[in-house]
């Protein structure tokens, strides 16, 4: 092999061990791991929650950049017109380079989802290193208090508000989902409500301010249009499938005391019976539960009483399933999309209605039909404590 050929070998080898070009060294790096957004007045102001890395690594005492502070965290927090602004007033006071890549959830304040997400959203989405995989919640209050909260498990509230949302929901929804929602016909978006709630009563210890979910916060197009409680969740989250672990207590048909039954797997039809303009759905719901724990003289040994407590667990899905998507109909919230519904099974009903959808959509109807069946009833054939004669049979 000549020289040249060599010369020309080597040169192409080099490429292959060229370094990064758009390399960024950790220290150089400023983790965002969770981002409140509120509303004052007419300014946004955007909380941002940032890792300490020398404090991750240890314990919450441990040493590290964090001198003082007992968080492996701090918050930074300013106001401007945009949301953008914000973050570039925040880079000119912050030592390092801010990093979005790793930001675990996106906390809209009540006011400011009220008021409407679609411009925030944008300056969110629209730079590459904010990644669309990361949960948005709405917060009752000021989201900036949520991710204020103390954590005694997750190391920062921020990651702490992605597990209770992956505890709560069977899919939960990101920040693209729900931007594909706002954008789709027939169908609004849902997020779920996050809150701070003290971890024990004051007499017994000081309480932390911990974090929980409060319920689920529901939407037309990019503005809140209502807040609806954990306990009447229960059947929007069946008849979205969403529900992950949902534990209801029944009372027993005879004797006393209650029954708690855990659905460990749901499924759920819909389907659209349209007369006209008056719009009907069939919800079918069924699936598969195990009983956790008898606190009742209830006999649950007898094939007939187990029957018994389904027929009762199946009547409290329809009325809770009637109830909870009556809220939704209140709010003009299609959260289930059930004009997506229309949209897809019956196109030239959905043509003639789109425009009017939302008048229509307070006044259609529905019938519930829900088929739970028990497969597990536990270790124990009989009620604990109870005297053999006393158990109601």
């Amino acid at each position: 092999m000549n020289r040249l050929s060599k010369a020309i070998v080597i040169v192409l080898l080099c490429t292959l061990v060229t370094g990064c070009w758009d390399r960024r060294e950790i220290n150089d790096i400023a983790f965002v791991v969770g981002t409140a957004l509120d509303k004052e007045e007419d300014k946004y102001r955007v909380t941002l929650q940032i890792t300490i890395p020398g404090m991750l690594a240890g314990s919450n005492g441990g040493s590290g950049g964090g001198g003082g502070n007992k968080n492996p965290w701090f918050l930074k927090s300013n106001v401007s017109e945009t949301v953008r602004g914000v973050i570039l007033k925040e880079q000119t006071s912050t030592s390092r380079k801010l990093y979005f890549s790793h930001r675990r959830s996106l906390l809209f304040g009540e006011g400011l989802a009220r008021e409407g997400i679609a411009e925030a959203l944008d300056s969110i989405g629209r730079l590459p290193e904010n990644r669309l995989s990361a949960l948005p919640v709405v917060t009752e209050g000021n989201a900036y208090e949520v991710l204020n909260g103390e954590p005694t498990i997750e190391q920062y509230p921020g990651e702490v508000v992605r597990e209770l949302v992956f505890s709560y929901l069977s899919k939960p929804w990101t920040l693209k989902t729900v931007v594909n929602l706002m954008l789709e016909d027939g169908i609004d978006p849902i997020m779920p409500l996050v809150e701070t709630v003290n971890s024990v009563p004051e007499k017994i210890d000081k309480p932390h301010k911990n974090i929980g979910i409060g319920g689920v916060a529901v939407f037309h197009d990019d503005k809140l249009t209502g807040i609806i409680k954990k306990q009447d969740t229960h059947g929007i989250l069946v008849a979205m499938d969403q529900a992950r672990t949902l534990e209801l207590p029944i009372t027993v048909p005879r004797g006393e005391g209650k029954v708690f039954f855990l659905i460990r797997a749901n499924h759920t039809k819909i389907k659209p019976i349209v007369n006209g303009e008056d719009i009907h759905f069939h919800i079918y719901t069924g699936g598969r539960m195990s009983m956790t724990t008898n606190e009742s003289n209830y006999d649950t040994n007898n094939e007939g009483n187990i029957m018994e407590l389904e027929r009762k667990m199946n009547k409290l899905m329809k009325e809770k399933i009637s109830h909870d998507l009556k809220l939704l109909q209140n709010y003009k919230s299609d959260v289930l999309g059930l004009g997506r519904i229309i949209r897809t099974e019956k196109p030239q009903v959905w043509s003639k209605i789109r425009d009017r959808w939302y008048e229509i959509y307070p006044n259609i109807t529905f019938d519930v039909e829900a088929d739970y069946r028990l497969e597990n009833n536990g270790a124990a054939t009989s009620p604990f404590a109870v005297k053999k004669e006393d158990i109601e049979r």
